[in-house]
C-alpha cells in the first residue's frame, strides 16, 4: 500500500489547480494510470487491486491509505461546493516520495493527468462505465488486471452488455476468481 499512498499524493500534489479534481477523478486517474501501466510494462505501478463500484473502478484500500496520509498528518480532506454537490479533495500537507517510482511511472502518470485535465469526476465516470474492465464485472468485484489489454470503450448496448456477461461468466468457469 505504500506506493498507493505515494501516488495518491503524487497526484493531488499535482492537481491541486484543477478544480475538477475531487475524490471521484483522484480514483479514475489511479485506475487508468495502473491498468494502462499494466498493458504497458506488464505490471501495475501500485500493484494494487481495484474493484467495481458505482461511480467506477477505485483501489480497494483507498480508504484505508487516505485514513494512514491523514492519521499521519501527511494529507487532509476539503469539503467544497460544486455545482450543486460537495467536492471531497485530498489536498496534501507533505510531498509525496516519489523515489520509489521508476521515472516511467512517473511519465505516464503524468501524461494521463494530462489526458484527463478538463474532465469531470462525473465526464471520467461515465467513460469509465464504457470500459471493458468495467463491462466485465459487477459491483463489488474485483477489475482482473489482464483486462487492461482491452481497455477501450465499446458502445454500451444491449448486445455489448449480453457479451460482457459472456466473456465474465467464461471467466468464472475457468477459476478465475472475479
Amino acid at each position: 500500500m505504500k506506493k498507493l499512498k505515494e501516488l495518491i499524493l503524487y497526484i493531488s500534489e499535482i492537481c491541486q489547480d484543477d478544480p475538477e479534481f475531487g475524490a471521484t477523478k483522484l480514483n479514475k486517474i489511479l485506475f487508468v494510470a495502473d491498468f494502462f501501466a499494466y498493458s504497458v510494462f506488464g505490471k501495475s505501478i501500485t500493484g494494487e487491486k481495484y474493484f467495481h463500484l458505482p461511480k467506477g473502478p477505485a483501489p480497494r484500500q483507498m480508504k484505508k491509505a487516505q485514513e494512514d496520509l491523514i492519521s499521519k498528518e501527511r494529507a487532509r480532506i476539503i469539503e467544497k461546493p460544486y455545482f450543486g454537490r460537495i467536492q471531497k479533495r485530498l489536498v496534501p500537507l507533505r510531498g509525496p516520495n516519489t523515489s520509489i517510482f521508476e521515472q516511467e511511472e512517473l511519465d505516464l502518470i503524468k501524461d494521463v493527468i494530462d489526458s484527463m485535465s478538463g474532465l469531470t469526476g462525473t465526464q471520467l465516470s461515465t467513460w469509465t462505465h464504457s470500459l471493458i474492465p468495467w463491462l466485465l464485472t459487477e459491483e463489488k468485484e474485483e477489475i482482473p488486471y489482464f483486462t487492461a489489454h482491452n481497455m477501450r470503450s465499446v458502445p454500451v448496448r444491449k448486445d455489448g452488455l449480453i457479451w460482457a456477461e459472456k466473456e465474465l461468466e467464461k471467466l468464472r468457469e475457468s477459476g478465475y476468481e472475479v
